[in-house]
């Protein structure tokens, strides 16, 4: 038996699992109507792809074919078919020997499952496992009723299905239909291929010239990056050269300056103290002229008693007789000895203030040699500071100078995405905690601090393109969750005696840095000596790193480093070193002012008492000729009295005023000590203000010098900041250009002349800046524009071969489709005659071709004419005609060509008893040949059959499968009928 079973639970009315086993030639299926008989052959077109909701007489959806439920039964969820072929004759195209085909349905999502032997395929592959092998939908193998009254009614057209299938054609026709929707796929291809073709045509044309222009664009920068870095190199070194002249310039005219500023401070100083000391020099030359002006009218007035008295002496000694003019002389003897006497007195006293004032200015000469001596001592020491403060100056612009691969990337980091700083620039010390700090942080200083991995790579790559040494590269994203020491160990630190606190609160940074300096400093511990580092070390265990203020360490597992080199500043120490330093030179500067003040103080001193000693030596030389006038005048008074030979016993002396000699003897000494310190003080005034004229035309010149000064700084430092743009500018050309450092770029520099190097490099750049707007991806978009237009135009010549393959195919499938239809169609018609004589009792029946010249469409008739009758169109023909002639056609066919399995579903319905029993006997005749499945309640049909399968309905609406003897059926018809 081809088919051997049929499995089917949960399908419309069989609810329950239902096994039919077919083992005959001729199974009938019989039972009353309504019992779900009919189902069964619903089943079996349902499992082989049937897909009409209507012809499966269920309802508007698929999932009404599950067993909806009953008044008795609750509906179940999934409908299940399963059939079971015999393929030992290989009527399907598959090497096993037994075929089981199942689908099932689900009520919940309307999805369907399809298997074959169990493993789960497309209804596609249902289909081309069944395709011509009789059992497809447009042929008679399975028909009901409705099926053959429609075959009569069909038109031509319509009738033509059923041969196709029969003469096996189906196949090339399916396939001719793919390949005509291939070659109209293939057609829609090669249009929308054509389309791009175009598309891309267009397109090449201006690529290739933009593509020409890159190439252009390509080679003059390939030559330019030939020259063009030894060029940048050579600018570069020249501009280096150039910076470091101007530095040193701007340094020495700043050092003028400062120095013009200093003398201009202190000039302006000594002028503000000049001023001050010539309005109190003139203040007492103005009180010593009041003083002499008030002197000098009481020296008139005693002058003028004098002269009256001397009048009155001249008188005596001209009238008077010798004992008269004897006495008047011993008194004029005796004040000229008192006046002689006062001016020797003077002038020893004058020589002794000049010989004291003369020691005093030696004193101040050797105090001034003093203050020069250590001026120039504190400037030596002063410029001692400074060479330490240019070379830290030095160290803190360039702190990597032993770090080439930190000073690559930190000159580099404009170009480079993502760089933060390093360590030291980005966490400060606070006062005092420089050294501690270096030590804690260690090598870790120089540690170069990203955003992120991917920067840090970026620099290392970077670093290794340019073979600029290596660095350390710390990523922020690393660092967001610092480990932190536990309070347990912070209170033990913190109880050690000279501890100070942990490294992290001893520096200061930006808060997004936080993160980075905790990580670094947090478990680290700062005492005050190294004694409190080995007491907190030894209380923590040995398990935490401890520094001291000094710098010294000792190390978790305590491990001790200590001591001091010559030179061991860091980037850390060297501001605080720097910031101290300037301090200190400042405190020197200051002492250098006071020295150069005090200096400039006794010069001018000296230079005061010089003047003072030479007024000294004036006024000496005048008393000298006073006394020794005062000396003559004397003699000459004694020689005079000596002369007078009169006895001296009873000579009265006449008129004498001692008070009044005395008087103007002081006076005179008033008037002179006041004309000496007006004369003093007029010279030292007068010294003042040259002094002070001198001071403001030396104060105007260095002003004059300190503009030429602040002018050519200016000069330099717009030349400074030019060169400086200029070699940034040629720095970062190298870099972003060539990605070249400067001290990579030089190990590639070339022996060439310089001169038309730099000619080549204007020319080069003009022929790049006339090229315009160049598309540097045009050459890859030609060639890959290019390649697609190629792969593309292969693709339609390909397109086009398969065009032609596939009219070739259809020609050669036309031409078996042809002859095995003619063929076939030959064989039913010549078979046809025959079973239509056996069915009718006579008669003849033929079949046509509506247009034999287009045998693939034409359209099929059938011309039948029972015995003793003569109509020309079925239509004219009963229903029971009807039937009888698609009988005949289905039984035409099965002796034209073997079907393995017919379904019958009460076809004879419309047939009387005769011709029933008719029909049934000519099915016997092919028992042997095909297997049969008759769907009736026709006796004479079921006499035919070899057994029977009853289906029965019980209340519940559920169908059941009896098997009964042919007896059993008949009596059962038999109670039907009545």
């Amino acid at each position: 038996m081809f088919l051997k079973r049929i499995e089917l639970q949960g399908f419309k009315s069989f609810a329950d699992k239902t096994i039919v086993q077919f083992d005959h030639d001729i199974t009938g299926i019989v039972g009353p109507n309504g019992c779900g008989k009919s189902n069964i052959n619903d089943a079996i077109r349902w499992v082989l792809g049937e897909q009409s909701v209507k012809s499966l007489r269920s309802g508007t959806n698929m999932s009404d074919i599950i067993f909806s439920g009953s008044e008795f039964r609750k509906r179940v969820n999934i409908a299940k078919v399963t059939l079971v072929f015999d393929n030992t004759a290989k009527v399907f195209d598959s090497p096993f020997e037994e075929i089981e085909i199942t689908r099932e349905i689900h009520r919940a999502n309307n999805e369907a499952g399809y298997y074959i032997n169990k493993t789960p395929c497309r209804l596609k592959d249902i289909q081309e496992l069944i395709m011509d092998t009789g059992l497809g939908r447009d042929s008679l193998s399975i028909i009901s009723q409705g099926n053959i009254s429609s075959f009569a009614d069909a038109r031509p057209e319509e009738r033509r299905g059923l041969f196709e299938e029969a003469a096996g054609v189906a196949k090339y026709k399916k396939r001719k239909k793919i390949s005509l929707q291939k070659l109209e796929k293939t057609k829609e291809n090669l249009d929308r291929l054509q389309d791009i073709i175009d598309e891309l045509q267009r397109q090449i044309g201006p690529l290739e010239k933009q593509a020409e222009k890159a190439r252009q664009y390509t080679a003059y920068k390939d030559e330019l990056f030939e020259i063009e870095i030894s060029v940048l190199v050579e600018e570069i070194e020249a501009l280096d050269h150039a910076i470091k002249q101007t530095e040193h310039e701007i340094v020495a005219a700043k050092a003028q300056q400062i120095e013009q500023e200093t003398r201009l401070d202190q000039n302006d100083a000594s002028i503000e103290a000049l001023r001050k000391e010539s309005y109190a020099l003139d203040a007492r030359i103005q009180a010593l002229q009041q003083q002499y002006t008030k002197a000098m009218e009481e020296s008139v007035q005693l002058e003028k008693r004098k002269v009256e008295l001397d009048e009155k002496r001249k008188y005596t000694l001209q009238a008077a007789d010798l004992k008269q003019k004897k006495a008047a002389l011993f008194e004029m003897k005796q004040e000229a000895e008192y006046e002689y006497n006062d001016r020797k007195a003077r002038l020893n006293d004058l020589r002794t203030r000049y010989a004291q004032d003369a020691n005093a200015l030696n004193q101040k000469k050797e105090q001034l040699s003093g203050l020069n001596e250590k001026l120039m001592k504190e400037r030596n020491a002063l410029g001692q500071l400074e060479n330490r403060q240019h070379v830290l100056d030095n160290m803190i612009r360039q702190p990597y100078q032993h770090q080439a691969g930190v000073r690559t990337v930190m000159n580099a980091r404009k170009s480079l995405e993502g760089i933060e700083g390093t360590v030291s620039e980005l966490i400060v010390p606070k006062p005092d905690m420089a050294a501690a700090v270096s030590s804690a942080l260690s090598g870790t200083m120089y540690q170069i601090i990203t955003k992120n991995e991917a920067c840090a790579r970026n620099a290392i790559r970077f670093l290794k393109n340019n073979q600029s040494g290596r660095a350390t590269f710390l990523p922020m994203t690393v660092c967001e969750h610092p480990r932190y020491p536990s309070s347990q160990n912070r209170a033990i630190a913190q109880s050690v005696k000279g501890a100070i606190g942990w490294a992290n609160e001893a520096v200061t940074c930006a808060p997004r840095y936080s993160n980075v300096k905790d990580r670094l400093l947090a478990n680290i511990f700062i005492t005050e000596t190294l004694e409190s580092a080995n007491e907190c070390a030894k209380r923590l265990h040995y398990s935490t790193k401890i520094v001291t203020i000094d710098g010294d360490v000792v190390h978790s597992g305590g491990a001790m480093t200590g001591g001091r080199n010559r030179n061991q500043s860091t980037p850390l120490t060297l501001k605080q070193e720097y910031e101290q330093l300037n301090g200190t030179i400042q405190n020197k500067k200051n002492q250098i002012d006071e020295l150069v003040f005090s200096a400039g103080r006794t010069a001018r001193q000296i230079e005061e008492e010089q003047q003072q000693l030479i007024a000294q030596q004036i006024e000496c030389g005048k008393l000298e000729n006073i006394t020794a006038v005062k000396k003559q005048k004397l003699d000459s008074i004694r020689d005079e009295y000596d002369q007078i030979h009169v006895d001296a016993d009873g000579i009265q002396p006449g008129e004498s005023d001692d008070s009044l000699v005395q008087q103007i003897s002081a006076m005179h000494r008033t008037i002179d000590d006041l004309t000496s310190q007006m004369n003093a003080l007029r010279t030292t005034r007068m010294s003042k203000g040259k002094e002070l004229e001198q001071l403001e035309t030396d104060i105007r010149a260095q002003r004059r010098e300190i503009n030429a000064i602040l002018q050519e700084i200016h000069k330099n430092e717009m030349q400074h900041a030019s060169f400086k743009a200029k070699q940034e500018s040629a720095l970062e050309r190298l870099n972003a250009d060539y990605q070249m450092t400067y001290e990579f770029a030089c190990t590639k520099r070339k022996d060439i002349d310089i001169d038309a190097a730099r000619e080549r490099v204007r020319e080069l750049r003009n022929l790049i800046a006339r090229l315009g707007n160049v598309n540097l991806d045009a050459p890859a978009q030609y060639d890959e524009i290019k390649e697609r237009f190629d792969f593309l135009t292969n693709q339609k010549n390909d397109l086009l071969e398969a065009s032609r393959q596939i009219l070739e195919a259809i020609e050669q499938m036309d031409e078996t489709m042809t002859n095995q239809f003619t063929d076939m169609f030959d064989k039913i018609n010549t078979e046809l005659d025959g079973v239509f004589k056996s069915m009718f009792g006579g008669g003849k029946a033929r079949l046509s071709m509506v247009d034999p010249e287009d045998v693939l469409n034409t359209g099929i008739d059938i011309d039948v004419q029972p015995p003793g009758k003569l109509i020309k169109n079925i239509q004219a023909f009963s229903g029971g005609e009807k039937a009888l002639i698609a009988i005949s056609v289905l039984f035409a066919i099965l002796k034209a060509r073997r079907i393995p399995l017919c379904i019958f579903d009460e076809v004879e319905a419309a047939l009387d008893q005769g011709n029933v029993e008719r029909f049934a006997r000519y099915l016997s005749h092919f028992r042997d040949q095909s297997q049969f499945i008759v769907v009736t309640h026709r006796p004479g049909t079921m006499e035919q059959c070899d057994a029977l399968y009853g289906v029965t309905m019980q209340q519940d609406g559920v169908s059941q499968i009896l098997k009964v003897m042919l007896k059993d059926a008949v009596s059962y018809v038999h109670k039907e009928e009545q």
